[in-house]
């Protein structure tokens, strides 16, 4: 298991059962955003030749890792350029960065060494290599720091010189010199260097039937902030292929080719604009632009991938802006037919009644930092709901977002638009209405208030503990409690419960050292921490003991899923782990560790469990949010 928790898991558990499933929508004619799982990887294509373009996406994440066709059933996209496809159609399992190229009007679809010559049908199970380079052909030059080295490698076909010879394009993420964790100084200034992505070229000596790659040689003076994602276009229509490249973050750069078809040269980087004048950006992070002629108008548009598997439509206006850069309109998220309910990725989940009318809803983060209200539409006692698309909530004026800024992450500022949000739904300030109190990569725990309105909160506010003294502080990191607000363990789950039942709400979470720990409530407001949870030999719960990036990373939930009366403890896990409460004992509450509920491993980077009881049945069942973004069930083991 994962963020070294010092439970360990048994081999087999008392509680695991068949039956951890996705959760469909149930919702025939509802349309919802085209989403895969972590990363979408796009090949714009007619994958089924019936004269309108389709999308294949590859998703290379964990649980939901293959290559998918969604079929354009709407038409020609140059009538209809946002076409609602289908739900995806699983074509085969696939591999890390899949990338189309077009030239001599034949799409190829690659990876580094490997070709892919029957991917509209069958994906990556027909491989054909390439002759390439040896892995080791690049290192990097000047100052590097330990750590990382190479990520994201992308490779494409172009006929780079005009020669009628397709060339090789290998570009490379670069982490030598940014490292990775904890370079920050007290005044949050990041002090290792920054991304890199470079492009390089293989001349083809050889031809297209047989051919040979010369040594390889950068573009120069090609450095994009990470994942370059290279596209050779003739983006200003005067002959010769233009260079646009994406990043590792939310933009895009042009290198105008201001030289000559046969012999290239590059201006230094420009930022692309968008139409009404400002840089063209993402929704999130971690794009991957593919140029393709979508709407058939005669200039290349953009289809691109985001982290949380959403593939956005990026129309090229036609116009040329400043430094002869091309102009295109906003992105715009495909749609698809809705299918299994996804949210983002590393969806974090809290099942509650939101809405007041008696029925289980949902409440849910994800990576970018939203927080949505996904409604049940069916009612109480429905085993299979129907449920709404989710809606993102308003804070104030805004779209509730929670993002880590050029310096929140512990890991960088390559982090930037990530937020990780996690929370849980409470009456907090005991009026009688829910709120919602969440943490984030920033790990400042914080409220929002309801305020009556179904999607609409008030402004965030800290959660305040009553120090005695000082507020302790992380060991790492620049970050420093503000006053009384609470600071502790990134993308940890703030449990919002009663735990002493005396009335008032209290607070069960992660402290600042990984401490799984008690926040009573009093009249005087929220007390400091007690470390009051332990293993049934009396250690204490230390869910995580990791320093700085491997901090934090819990998601648990409390709940009685063993029908004794008593709380227990579901956290992250394979699934989820069960950590069923056993007694007390001087002054501590124990638990045993009881292993996975399930048998089925979904977990990426971590899950995110929360009872439902959709059936009024009076037994908790249990949801999972996973790195695919999709909400994973399962039935309660004691229901008949």
């Amino acid at each position: 298991m994962k963020y070294l928790p010092l439970l360990a898991l048994l081999c087999t558990s008392t509680f695991a059962t068949e039956g951890l499933r996705p959760i469909l929508y149930n919702h025939p004619g509802l349309v919802v955003d085209l989403e895969v799982g972590l990363w979408a990887w796009p090949v714009p294509c007619d994958a089924d030749g019936d004269g309108d373009f389709d999308l294949i996406v590859s998703c290379p994440d964990k649980p939901h890792n293959g290559v998918y066709l969604f079929e354009n059933t709407t038409g020609d996209t140059a009538k209809k350029a946002m076409p609602v496809f289908k739900p995806g159609k699983f074509l085969s399992k696939t591999e890390t960065y899949i990338m189309p190229s077009y030239v001599n009007g034949k799409m190829r679809v690659m990876r580094p060494g490997v070709e892919f010559p029957e991917f509209t049908t069958q994906g990556t199970l027909v491989k054909k290599p390439i002759p390439n380079p040896s892995s080791k052909w690049y290192k990097p030059q000047g100052k590097q720091t330990k750590g990382p080295k190479l990520r994201h490698h992308q490779w494409r076909y172009t006929d780079y010189d005009g020669d009628g010879q397709t060339d090789l394009v290998a570009a490379v993420e670069d982490w030598s010199y940014y490292g990775w964790d904890d370079a920050w100084n007290a005044q949050g200034e990041w002090q290792n260097g920054p991304l890199h992505g470079f492009v390089f070229i293989f001349r083809n000596t050889g031809s297209n039937e047989e051919p040979n790659y010369a040594q390889e040689f950068r573009v120069q003076p090609v450095d994009t902030y990470g994942c370059p994602s290279p596209n050779f276009e003739d983006f200003d229509h005067d002959g010769d292929l233009d260079l646009l490249c994406g990043e590792f973050l939310d933009k895009f750069t042009y290198f105008q080719n201001i030289g000559t078809r046969t012999e290239p040269k590059y201006s230094k980087g420009t930022r692309v604009l968008d139409s009404a004048g400002k840089h063209l950006r993402m929704d999130l992070e971690m794009i991957d632009p593919i140029a393709f002629d979508w709407d058939k108008d005669g200039d290349s548009d953009l289809i691109c991938g985001d982290e949380d598997g959403r593939v956005a439509f990026i129309e090229n206006t036609g116009l040329l802006g400043p430094n002869q850069t091309p102009v295109f309109n906003k992105p715009r998220y495909f749609q698809q037919e809705a299918h299994e309910i996804n949210f983002g990725a590393l969806v974090t989940l809290f099942g509650c009644d939101w809405d007041g009318d008696q029925d289980t809803d949902i409440i849910a983060g994800n990576t970018a930092g939203y927080i949505a209200f996904i409604e049940n539409l069916s009612g109480p006692r429905v085993a299979e709901p129907k449920w709404a698309a989710p809606i993102k909530f308003k804070a104030g004026d805004k779209t509730l977002r929670i993002m880590a800024g050029k310096n929140g992450s512990i890991q960088g500022p390559a982090e930037a638009k990530w937020g990780y949000t996690t929370q849980t739904v409470a009456d907090w300030d005991h009026d009688g209405d829910l709120d919602i109190i969440a943490n984030s990569i920033l790990g400042k725990v914080v409220w929002f208030e309801n305020t009556g309105h179904r999607t609409q909160l008030a402004t965030e506010k800290p959660i305040e503990v009553q120090w005695k003294g000082d507020p302790p502080h992380l060991a790492w990191g620049w970050l420093r409690p503000e006053g009384k607000a609470l600071l502790t363990q990134w993308r940890t789950t703030p449990v919002a419960v009663d735990w002493n039942k005396d009335g008032l709400m209290d607070l069960v979470m992660l402290d600042h050292e990984g401490y799984l720990s008690f926040f009573p409530r009093t009249q005087n407001g929220l007390q400091p921490p007690q470390r009051i949870f332990a293993d049934h030999n009396g250690k204490l719960l230390h869910l995580n003991n990791g320093s700085a990036g491997k901090s934090g990373r819990r998601k648990l939930c409390l709940m009685d899923w063993d029908g004794d009366g008593r709380l227990d403890i579901l956290i992250n896990s394979e699934n989820a782990q069960f950590l069923r409460q056993s007694g007390e004992r001087d002054g501590l509450v124990l638990f045993t560790d009881e292993g996975n509920v399930s048998d089925r491993n979904i977990e990426g980077h971590d899950t995110s469990p929360t009872p439902v009881d959709w059936d009024a049945n009076g037994l908790p069942d249990l949801l999972i949010g996973a790195e695919d973004g999709r909400l994973y069930f399962l039935k309660n083991p004691k229901a008949k």
